[in-house]
């Protein structure tokens, strides 16, 4: 586990949240279930077009919210939480982070960066990598 841990301190400096999802989290079914509903809602969502660079903090907030129940919680319990807290959440969450990239391209393209290549380095960019 320290070397995964080690990996993503140097892959994704700065995320903490994603480094605290992987120690706290990485071996429960409560994440692996959580990232297969994820995957059924929104095959795009660890990349930066969608959730991105906000995903940990998602996971890690939905996580943490029944940290004491999950494991009472069946499998069939937890998957209908996850879709409606999905449902409830998610393009909220989803559209904070996108205007927070905005806001970055746009001072990206005040420097005179070119706005397709701002687009095409950080569209389709992993931000969470699936365990």
């Amino acid at each position: 586990m320290e070397k995964i841990l080690e990996e993503l301190a140097v892959n994704f400096p700065g995320n903490e949240d994603l480094i605290q999802v992987y120690r706290d989290w990485y071996d429960t079914r409560a994440l692996k279930e959580l990232v297969n509903e994820l995957d059924r809602y929104e095959p795009d969502w660890n990349k930066e077009k969608e959730l991105g660079s906000w995903a940990a903090e998602f996971i890690l907030d939905i996580l943490q919210e029944k940290e004491e129940q999950w494991e009472e919680m069946t499998t069939e319990e937890r998957k209908k939480y996850f879709q409606d807290i999905l449902d409830e959440r998610y393009e909220d969450f989803r559209c904070s982070h996108q205007f927070a990239r905005l806001t970055n391209i746009t001072l990206r393209l005040q420097d005179g960066e070119n706005p397709e290549t701002i687009l095409t380095e950080t569209d389709e960019k992993i931000m969470f990598p699936k365990p």
